[in-house]
């Protein structure tokens, strides 16, 4: 696949998938091998279950895809993402306060679809808006 083939299927996984929660198109985006997070993520049933839960603990989460950057199998993906702390983040307490930061992903796709997905999140730029310190083990 081309450069705006790849494109096209990051902007659709970041609307159809992190946005609407729309997994019925997921095997045309995703592969089954699909690998994010470092590991934290394996396959599309996975995934789906990740976002899922993310999505009880910030209900009105919202990706706003701002830029991309892609050559050869890579798509960089810079967004802005958007939501409500209700159920607590990092081990706090639910603030119920909005916050909006900065994340970057870095994208592989293999045959038109997304094969990994590896986030640089600004956590300490969200802890800050909500007035929380983050929990580290």
């Amino acid at each position: 696949m081309g450069i705006e083939e790849n494109k096209n299927t990051v902007k659709r996984y970041i609307e159809e998938i992190l946005n609407d929660l729309d997994y019925s198109r997921a095997g045309e985006l995703l592969s089954d091998d699909f690998f994010g997070e470092s590991g934290l993520i394996k396959g599309i049933e996975s995934h789906k279950k990740n976002f899922e839960e993310q999505r009880k603990g910030i209900p009105d989460i919202h990706n706003r895809l701002q830029e991309m950057i892609a050559e050869g199998d890579k798509v960089v993906a810079i967004s802005s993402v958007s939501g409500t702390d209700t159920a607590g983040m990092l081990g706090n307490a639910p603030t119920n306060k909005p916050f909006d930061i900065k994340v970057i992903v870095v994208y592989t796709l293999k045959n038109g679809k997304i094969v990994k997905g590896e986030p640089l999140t600004d956590i300490l730029g969200g802890c800050q808006q909500l007035g929380i310190t983050p929990v580290i083990n």
